[in-house]
């Protein structure tokens, strides 16, 4: 697995693996648009630092950083599903958190409430619930309270 700069090049492959892994917990939490959808994926990809995710020369997932002084935020983690459940994504957190337990940061990210599989995840890394909203569970790991990865 390899991690690189995404370039406004591998925007439209990466929103249609946006629209792969979270179509589904969207259209039940608030309902799919796909042009909206579209500009916020836009939007967020401006604002974020996105790094796509390949194994093998093909693109497998992407993940969307938000890199603050007190904090580190995942905007977005999006692993294909033909590679989900193969320790890729549980490979990019624990790198985050080595990277947020070095600055002394806490690592934060959102998890659609629908979206039980990766709530499990998160936990099982040490990501405690901070918070709810009507859309995500708020999480966030600070290493103090759980094992380093």
């Amino acid at each position: 697995m390899t991690l690189r700069p995404a370039t406004d090049g591998d925007q439209t492959t990466l929103f249609d693996l946006h629209r792969a892994v979270f179509r589904e917990h969207i259209e039940k939490i608030w309902g799919w648009d796909e042009s909206w959808q579209r500009a916020n994926f836009a939007t967020e990809f401006a604002c974020a630092a996105t790094s796509v995710i390949e194994q093998n020369g093909r693109i497998v997932g992407y993940v969307q950083i938000l890199d603050k002084e007190d904090r580190i935020h995942i905007q977005n983690i999006a692993i294909s599903p033909e590679y989900q459940g193969k320790g890729i994504g549980s490979q990019i957190l624990k790198n985050l958190q080595l990277e947020a337990a070095a600055r002394k940061v806490p690592l934060q990210l959102g998890a659609f409430r629908t979206n039980t599989l990766a709530q499990k995840l998160y936990e099982r890394l040490g990501f405690r619930q901070t918070g709810t909203t009507d859309t995500h569970i708020e999480m966030s790991w600070t290493g103090h309270d759980s094992q380093q990865p």
